[in-house]
């Protein structure tokens, strides 16, 4: 595992741990009565019973009266019915409410995980448990419903969207947007504290303070789904078209709740188990009782709500009674092997009949009933009863083996013993055992194994905090005892090791054999190199295991000698582990230390048996006491002098120098400002300098352990010295300089004795006046530093003598500098910074510290001249050498010279700085001159040794020489990567970039899958967009034609009131009882509002159509509809400014008298002529134009979904290029990485695996046994071959490789592939279907709107040609052949509609087909009946002979043929003839005294009521159900895409995240473990091998 993904791990496991103690203290304020309890649950049954009966699905109960009174008494639980339909702000101010808790848990959790101290506040924690208790019982529905209320919204008939439960809000625009996102993180927060509350939030025991506690936690998530999907349901689904969806969804979820409660009983308590169990089944009931309302009312069952009433409170007596007995013990006897679940059943109930079988006969009964039996059929030898029988009998006055309570017992643990040897990773029933043995057997030692047993099966989340929660139990149950507990607490810790030791053991023993492996593979003639990876990786993991072992035993201090023996083979024979070297000797003092240190817990007096110096010091929290020392041993008194009187009972100011003594109290402090719980806290090893009898110094090395008792609190500390033969003296000053103290060996080394610091104060300048100038020359360095002893002026009298003493005893010693800090003495270092009380000067003689192998160590700031051989010269040369960076240089002496080398016979220093004048000085004096000629041995011959400073331009040219060949030597000799541990190597491999090549494929995939996903949703809102410019444009394609009949029957009723007001309509006046007028004023007022609404809607919406259909836009915009006034006048006008002209007439004619309507008036001459001759020929252009407005959004569609599908097709293809490409190169760079390992000979290899083998022998012995190392054959020449100069005549051996998982990472991505294609390849062929269903469409639904415009102008031309022989109709004059043309193109219209209707049979719907059917062929007197009111039964039924009853196409046969006849009849009249048998006398004029009476007849009024009423209420009807249809057919493919569409985004989302993403992560960190397996190469082979060097180098070039 990569040091990244170690960081994670930790950091994950430090927040988990948090959020468990969290977890931990508010489950111990969660206390809750029974009363409590009940109360909280019946308010969840009524908000869980109101899902049912909610206003959405209220109607499906098919009695909304009394499920109305029930939804109406449930609402009152609900909070939304305060908020229901009020201002934005008020219901904002609720919705905050609930966000606040939801944030305010999170807030309080996230504080408390980062400040521990706010785990103590109880205040703060009785909060988080009371806001949790909400949230997760009774306030959960109401804040859920709240965060959804906010987020649902509904279209209005304006089509914007507003909130559902407000009246003024409008959706997703302003500030809606902001409060949308807090509420969406809200929601997000508050799921995931369910979720996690959930599996937190359970007893391992039955709490009896707590009677809402539960065994486990997925059961009562089910309760949270039932809700959540409920809420979401009928909050996203429409309704009621879809309602039986939202009925299913809740019938299932409350069945999985009650089916979970019922047969997973996760309540402890039984009374509400049987509460729950009840309200999950009346849940249940009622959904169910709701579904079959919904499906079978009025069909099979009446009333089934009344029945639902009826039935609930036997339901309710059924469910609340006590189950019998559900562990059949007899059964549990027989049968030899149970589940773990069955055997922690098995064990419960015995435990509840142990405790309570007495005061129960039944439950005696049983016991001895089970007792009885398993005597029988127990096969264990050693069975606890037979062992008790047999005890009995030996010891007869001992009652404990006839103890039937005893005896269950010890059954019971027998159980939990062999279900643990069948079942060893069950972790559920490892916890159970531990709390029977903490709670029952009151065993805690056994209880703590077992759950150290059950932390090492891999727990899931809800186990680990149960594991985390039993600890503490266990924790606090030993803390109420006494010290001798503390003791066996410490011991079950030691026997707990044995079993760690064995998993230890385990892994290394798996890991060796699988490098054996691993090694064997390289061995083959061609080495499968995927085989290599995969040992590789799990050689890796099993270290992974064995480091994070070996830490859960650190961090615990749990510590065994043998566990670091072992660990110590594993590193000589198998695998280094650097972490662990050296760490097995300090871990067993560790171990002999802490067994000794607990004994002194038991006497504290008793220290003899510590061979090193121990000081027992007693601490106090006040300030002003001071640490007391209460305790010393015999080491001590040697090491400081003091006798035990002297030190007992003494501050410890006495031993201990003052600067120190101030860092002691800063520890003390910090320590008890903690507030620490730990009985036993260590600190780690610091320095430190003690006072002696003599009142010298002395340094020290402590290790400090800090032990809480009922006697108080103390501080044991074990000294040490460092075992160092130098000679060293001590100086300690403070910050301004000042000598405190010193060691008794300044004595000697500077003539320095502690009496001349009492007489006089000495400062560090006075005696090093070059040290703090160059202090960071010292910090933590040994460097040469010059002393002037001033302490021989002492004994003198004047200060002339001193000065002058003191300029001539000068020493040169090596010293270095250490800060004296806060660093390890502050309990927290996370929340303080470092500060500095002083400092210590450790110093050294010259002669002592000579560096080896004639090193000599020069100062940076000293400017440096060296000697140097000149190849150009054949001479050595004197100049000056380059400022290192680094703080020392080193220069060897390696040529051969004939005196005793000096420090200055190799370098001449000069020093710009007057602070060094006396070490310059000091140099000068025993360095040679610069006036003798220098001779050095070089080949053999004595060279002379040139000062070039007399020639400053050869010098130059002579050093560019030598550094160009320097550089040549170097690039001809690459410089060895010297590698010194594991570290350093994994630093090396580890800090590969990744390629560079696949980062690129990868950017390219994604941004291919993004552009793809973009596409895909301009895709779906371009289809989602036409189908509703579709059913928009169809619906003002209708409009228009129903506009143009409006006007049309407005010119019915104007003419047939101008008949009324000339007294020409005897016939109509006759039948309708002389009401014909205001019949006519009527129909006249609605049609005008009819009119008025369709102009509305056509005027009000935009129209775009494309190039293809510039020419009919042109010629609607332009004015060429001519209208004439009644003198004869003309202007010119658009066609939209023509109807608004109609309109106008319309309304003022409406407003008039019956008088007004005559051809004299202008208005409604001008509103009679044009609509009969100008607006019916232009009407035909506006039907052209909406039509061309279908046409054009089915070309643009067609054009769209083409270019949208060629785009995907690309994206597909090249994201499947790319894929594939990335897989390709991604297997070489795996491979690449691998074939590292080719570069080992397999002498290597053999020898490596003689060393696993040799470990895995190591295991078979004892723990002290070793065996000799196997020696390798002499291979010399081959090594010498191998290692550096010559490994490059070897050929590099041939291998294969594949990739792991290759095929299937094939096969899912071409599944992935398939289905996004398929998605893509039906979008475009459904689309196709659209357009197609739509130009077969369109046709049938502008015929079936025009035809009554039609039939109406023929009618309304024919009665205005009778009433005037000189009337303009279709703009020509006496148009007698112009109307019988007209007919017989209306003819054409009509058997054009039913060949329509059969071309479409297979399209249209079955209501439309039927309604169809109804009216032109059976008898269309219901529906017309039902759509208008004016007319009753018996004139639809006996109208024109009971025309009707056959059909609307017998209908319109007959209303042509009586408008043929009337027009034959026209044509016949002779005004010559003399016409005797005419019915009415209308009128004095001959001709139009003929004309009136024709259509004063029968057949003329029959035609007349026929495209009034008849035919317009039937083709409104058949308009009216083709919308319907097209309309419901528009929004199911609308709903199938949107539905595609989600299934799309949610398995583009799932494959993006979490195949894709996943997958490149895979591929990363495959890259990253290969180069983890390289690691696995020794490091000598690393340092040795030249191609292993050659790729280091390559590494550290391209980094």
């Amino acid at each position: 595992m990569s040091l990244k993904q170690e960081f994670t791990q930790t950091l994950w496991d430090q927040f988990k741990l948090s959020l468990f103690n969290i977890a931990y203290q508010i489950i111990g304020q969660n206390n809750q009565s029974l009363q409590t309890t009940c109360l909280i649950s019946l308010i969840q049954f009524i908000q869980l019973l109101y899902f049912p009966f909610q206003i959405q699905l209220q109607f499906a109960w098919h009695n909304m009266n009394l499920s109305g009174e029930i939804q109406k008494f449930l609402q009152y639980f609900t909070f939304l019915r305060i908020l229901n339909q009020q201002k934005t702000s008020i219901y904002l101010i609720g919705m905050y409410c609930a966000v606040s808790i939801v944030l305010l848990i999170a807030i309080i959790v996230l504080l408390a995980a980062i400040i521990k101290q706010l785990l103590n506040n109880q205040f703060l924690m009785l909060i988080l448990s009371i806001a949790l208790k909400l949230i997760m019982t009774a306030g959960f529905v109401e804040i859920l419903r709240l965060h959804l209320g906010f987020l649902i919204c509904k279209r209005d008939y304006t089509g914007e969207l507003r909130m559902f439960y407000t009246t003024d809000q409008v959706c997703w625009t302003g500030n809606y947007i902001i409060h949308a996102c807090i509420v969406i993180f809200s929601l997000i927060v508050l799921i995931f504290i369910v979720i996690i509350g959930s599996k937190l939030f359970i007893e391992v025991r039955n709490n009896r303070k707590n009677t809402f506690s539960q065994r486990e936690g997925s059961t009562y998530t089910f309760l949270y789904v039932y809700v959540s999907l409920s809420l979401i349901a009928y909050s996203l689904i429409e309704l009621p078209k879809y309602t039986m969806i939202v009925i299913l969804i809740q019938v299932l979820t409350s069945f999985l709740l009650f089916y979970k409660i019922r047969f997973k009983k996760p309540f402890y308590n039984r009374n509400i188990q049987k509460l729950w169990q009840a309200i999950s089944g009346l849940v249940f009931y009622t959904n169910f009782m709701l579904l079959t309302t919904f499906t079978f009312e009025h069909l099979v069952f009446i009333d089934t709500m009344k029945g639902w009433i009826v039935s609930m409170p036997m339901l309710l007596v059924i469910l609340l009674q006590d189950d019998r007995q559900t562990i059949n013990l007899l059964q549990a006897n027989m049968i030899q092997q149970l589940s773990s679940q069955e055997i922690i059943q098995l064990s419960e109930f015995l435990i509840e009949l142990c405790e309570c079988f007495e005061k129960d006969k039944n439950k005696e009964i049983l016991v001895l009933g089970f007792l009885e039996v398993h005597k029988q059929t127990c096969l264990n030898p050693q069975c606890a009863i037979k062992t008790s029988i047999e005890l009995s009998k030996k010891f007869k006055d001992n009652l404990k083996y006839t103890d039937k309570r005893m005896i269950l017992k010890e059954i019971i643990d027998q159980i939990y013993q062999l279900g643990l040897q069948t079942y060893p990773l069950s972790v559920e029933l490892k916890l159970h055992y531990s709390y029977f043995l903490l709670d029952t057997l009151e065993q805690g030692q056994k209880a703590l194994i077992e759950v150290d047993k059950a932390e090492m099966c891999n727990p899931s989340f809800a186990q680990e905090f149960l594991i985390f929660k039993m600890r503490k139990i266990i924790d606090q149950t030993f803390q109420k005892s006494a010290t001798k507990n503390q003791v066996k607490y410490i011991q079950t810790i030691d026997r707990s090791m044995k079993y760690q030791y064995k998993q230890i053991k385990q892994l290394t023993e798996e890991c060796a054999y699988y490098k054996i492996q691993f090694w064997n593979t390289l061995l083959d003639e061609n080495p499968n190199l995927s085989y290599i990876q995969k040992y590789g990786n799990l050689i890796l993991k099993q270290i992974h295991l064995l480091k994070k072992q070996l830490f859960k035993i650190q961090r615990n201090n749990h510590l065994d000698v043998s566990i670091y023996r072992l660990i110590e083979k594993f590193s000589k024979y198998v695998h280094k582990l650097e972490n662990y070297k050296g760490f097995q000797m300090g871990n067993k003092q560790k171990i002999t230390s802490q067994q000794s240190e607990h004994q002194y817990l038991k006497n504290q007096d008793e220290l003899s048996t510590y061979s090193y110096p121990v000081i027992v010091l007693e601490l106090f929290g006040k300030a002003n006491q001071p640490t007391i020392i209460k305790n010393v041993n015999q080491a001590f008194h040697s090491l400081l002098g003091y006798s035990k009187t002297d030190v007992i009972g003494r501050p410890l100011s006495l031993i201990l120098q003052n600067t120190y003594l101030k860092l002691h109290n800063i520890f003390v402090e910090s320590y008890f400002s903690q507030l620490r719980q730990d009985q036993v806290y260590e600190t780690e090893e610091r320095s430190q300098f003690l006072v002696s009898k003599n009142k010298y110094v002395l340094q020290t090395y402590s290790i400090n352990s800090i032990y809480i008792s009922d006697k108080g609190v103390f501080q044991f500390c074990r000294l040490r010295q460092d075992q160092c033969y130098n000679y060293f003296a001590y100086l300690i000053f403070n910050l301004d300089g000042k000598i405190e103290s010193i060691s008794s060996t300044c004595i000697s080394m500077l003539n320095l004795d502690i009496r001349q610091l009492q007489i006089r104060q000495l400062t560090i300048q006075k005696l090093f006046p070059y040290l703090m100038y160059n202090k960071e020359d010292y910090i933590n360095k040994m460097n040469l530093i010059v002393f002037e002893n001033l302490t021989n002026s002492l004994n003198k009298s004047s200060d002339f003598e001193e000065k002058q003493n003191d300029q001539c005893v000068t020493k040169q010693y090596y010293a270095q500098l250490y800060e004296i800090s806060n660093k390890n003495y502050l309990f927290s270092q996370a929340n303080s910074r470092q500060q500095i009380y002083g400092y210590y000067l450790k110093v050294q003689l010259n002669e002592v510290c000579q560096p080896k192998e004639d090193y000599y160590l020069i100062k940076r700031n000293i400017l440096k001249h060296q000697f140097k051989f000149s190849i150009e010269q054949n001479q050595y040369i004197f100049e000056h050498v380059s400022q290192s960076t680094s703080q020392y240089e080193s220069i060897k002496n390696e040529s051969e010279v004939q005196d005793e080398p000096k420090v200055c016979m190799f370098t001449q220093q000069s020093f710009p700085s007057k602070k060094f004048v006396s070490m310059t000085n000091l140099k000068l004096q025993s360095g040679l001159g610069y006036d003798i000629k220098t001779l050095r041995l070089f080949q053999g011959e004595i060279k002379e040794i040139i000062d070039l400073d007399q020639d400053e331009d050869e010098e130059e040219q002579i050093r560019e020489r030598t550094q160009k060949l320097q550089l040549e030597d170097e690039k001809e000799q690459p410089q060895q990567i010297k590698i010194c541990n594991q570290e350093d190597l994994m630093y090396y491999l580890l800090g590969v970039p990744y390629s560079p090549l696949l980062k690129k494929l990868i950017i390219i995939l994604n941004a291919l899958m993004i552009l793809m996903f973009i596409i895909a949703i301009v895709m779906y809102m371009v289809i989602i967009q036409t189908q509703s410019q579709f059913e928009s444009a169809i619906t003002l394609l209708a409009a228009s034609n129903q506009r143009f009949a409006s006007i049309l029957k407005i010119q019915s009723n104007l003419q047939d009131l101008r008949g009324c007001y000339l007294n020409l309509e005897e016939y109509t006046m006759k039948s309708t009882g002389g009401r014909y007028v205001q019949i006519n004023y009527a129909e006249f007022s609605n049609e005008l509002d009819v009119l008025l609404l369709t102009d509305k809607i056509l005027t009000s919406a935009s129209i775009q159509i494309n190039k293809n259909y510039q020419t009919v836009f042109d010629e609607f915009q332009s004015a060429n509809v001519q209208m004439f006034t009644k003198d004869n006048n003309s202007y010119n006008f658009t066609f939209t400014q023509a109807i608004e002209q109609m309109i106008s007439k319309a309304i003022t004619l409406n407003n008039s008298n019956i008088s007004s309507f005559i051809d004299e008036n202008e208005d409604f001459h001008y509103y009679l002529h044009n609509t009969l001759n100008s607006i019916p020929k232009f009407q035909l252009i506006s039907q052209a134009y909406y039509y061309s407005n279908i046409l054009s959004l089915i070309d643009d569609l067609s054009m769209e979904e083409n270019l949208f599908f060629t785009f995907q097709i690309c994206c597909l293809i090249l994201i499947f290029i790319f894929f594939q490409i990335y897989v390709y190169f991604h297997q070489k760079d795996i491979k690449e990485i691998i074939s590292l390992y080719l570069e080992i000979r397999d002498n290597q290899i053999k020898k490596m695996i003689n060393q696993f083998q040799t470990f895995i022998q190591l295991l078979q012995l004892n723990e002290n046994d070793e065996i000799e190392s196997i020696e390798d054959e002499d291979e010399v020449q081959d090594e010498q071959d191998y290692y550096l100069g010559v490994s490059n005549k070897y050929k590099k051996r041939k291998s294969k490789f594949e990739m792991d998982n290759y095929r299937k990472i094939q096969i899912n991505f071409l599944f992935f592939l398939t289905l996004l294609v398929s998605y893509f390849s039906y979008l475009y062929f459904s689309s196709s279907t659209i357009t197609d269903q739509t130009k077969s469409l369109v046709p049938l639904v502008n015929l079936t709107s025009f035809m009554p415009t039609q039939y109406r102008l023929i009618d309304n031309s024919i009665k205005e040609m009778l009433y005037d022989e000189n009337a303009i109709l279709f703009n020509e004059f006496n148009s007698n052949q112009k109307l019988q043309k007209e007919l017989e193109e209306v003819k054409l219209l009509d058997a054009e509609l039913h060949a329509l209707n059969q071309q479409n049979e297979l399209i249209l719907s079955d209501q439309y087909k039927k309604v169809f059917n109804e009216i032109y062929i059976q008898n269309p007197c219901d529906i017309i009946l039902a759509n208008d009111p004016s007319v009753n039964s018996s004139a639809c039924l006996n109208f024109n002979k009971n025309i009707l009853q056959e059909g609307l196409s017998i209908a319109v046969t007959n209303f042509f043929e009586n408008a043929q006849n009337m027009l034959q009849q026209y044509s016949y009249y002779d005004k010559n003839a003399v016409y005797n048998n005419l019915t009415y006398n209308i009128s004095s004029q001959h001709r139009q005294n003929y004309t009136c009476n024709i259509y004063n007849t029968r057949i003329g009024n029959a035609n007349r009521k026929m495209q009034k009423v008849f035919i317009r209420v039937c083709h409104m009807q058949l308009l009216e159900e083709l919308q319907n249809y097209l309309n419901s057919h528009y929004s199911d493919l609308q709903l199938q895409f949107t539905l595609l569409f989600m299934i799309f985004c949610m398995i583009s989302v799932l494959v993006y995240f979490v195949v894709w993403i996943p997958l490149q992560t895979k591929f990363y960190f495959e890259s990253k473990t290969a180069r983890e397996i390289q690691s696995l190469i020794p490091i000598d082979l690393f340092n040795n091998c030249q191609s292993l060097q050659t790729y280091l180098r390559q590494i550290k070039e391209n980094r």
